[in-house]
């Protein structure tokens, strides 16, 4: 017991030591403080005294309070930011469930899907389908019928798009073009 006592006792000193020092190297900027505040009038004095901690109040606010307040504003905003990403993360995760439970479709059944759709384009769509790909040409749909089209030819044929392209006819406002898509292979096992 007596090694701890005298442990703190070392350490109050060494404490005490380090504020004795602290308080000699400030002493006497701090005597000459008190001679110029005493040599000025009462209301300097005071003005003084007001000055001093409106600016202790500015050093405090600029160097504690300010990062501060900048580091929650961050973080609300990483918040945010993790809270969407996290959001985006369930709704893929929802999609890959939909996807793993959808049964796969023949090539044959995809050929066929994607021929009635072909038809309800309209008469000047046609499709040509060879071995695993299809090629798709467009004409006269509407944006509209286009924005629909994709997500039908995943959800009917479980057809991939392989590459597209189209172009818009500026006076008829109508798209054109050709998709190449691959087919599903009929062949593959899924877990």
């Amino acid at each position: 017991m007596t090694t701890t006592s005298h442990r703190k006792h070392e350490q109050t000193q060494t404490g005490g030591n380090f504020f004795t020092q602290v308080l000699t190297v400030f002493a006497p900027v701090s005597s000459a403080l008190n001679h110029w505040m005493s040599t000025r009038s009462l209301r300097e004095q005071v003005l003084i005294k007001i000055l001093g901690t409106v600016l202790g109040a500015y050093i405090v606010c600029a160097v504690a309070v300010t990062p501060a307040l900048n580091s929650l504003a961050k973080s609300d905003l990483k918040a945010q930011t993790l809270q969407r990403e996290w959001s985006q993360l369930l709704t893929l995760q929802s999609e890959l469930k939909t996807l793993k439970s959808v049964a796969p479709i023949s090539t044959l059944d995809a050929s066929t899907s994607l021929q009635d759709l072909a038809v309800q384009l309209g008469p000047q769509c046609k499709i040509v389908i060879q071995d695993s790909t299809a090629r798709l040409q467009i004409k006269g749909v509407s944006p509209e019928g286009l924005t629909q089209l994709f997500p039908q030819i995943r959800a009917r044929s479980q057809a991939q798009v392989l590459e597209t392209s189209l172009r818009l006819d500026t006076q008829t406002k109508l798209w054109e073009g050709s998709i190449t898509l691959a087919l599903p292979n009929s062949n593959l096992n899924t877990n």
